[in-house]
């Protein structure tokens, strides 16, 4: 830990965002964003309302992998440059992407995606 920025606490967060991404519940992922996130992925989506809105829409994930790349933070804020990946669809398609992750810790001490940028 350096500067009060423990950076397994930002691996652990990966993993339950991972899990989500993976439930059986497709809307599971939305709580692992901050209420006001961003989703930039060539489309705009602000806040936890339009995420929820987005993910209902969305078809299943399975294997859903991050793997960062580089991490630098603080106490409270922290960047994962990273490269994603995961499988949707009928038939199954593998997507590749690599991306940026801002996390924020919120006030119950979780690490929740404030901005994601994949491209």
């Amino acid at each position: 830990m350096v500067d009060g920025f423990d950076e397994a606490g930002i691996r652990a967060a990966e993993r339950r965002l991972e899990a989500s991404l993976s439930s059986d519940d497709p809307t599971a992922w939305v709580y692992d964003y901050t209420e006001d996130a961003v989703f930039d992925a060539g489309h705009t989506v602000e806040g936890r309302a339009a995420l929820l809105d987005m993910a209902r829409g969305m078809h299943g994930l399975s294997d859903v992998s991050i793997r960062a790349l580089r991490t630098e933070g603080s106490e409270r804020l922290a960047t994962v440059w990273c490269e994603a990946s995961w499988t949707s669809g009928t038939p199954a398609v593998r997507t590749d992407v690599r991306g940026i992750l801002v996390w924020r810790k919120e006030s119950d001490g979780f690490w929740r995606v404030l901005m994601e940028h994949i491209a």
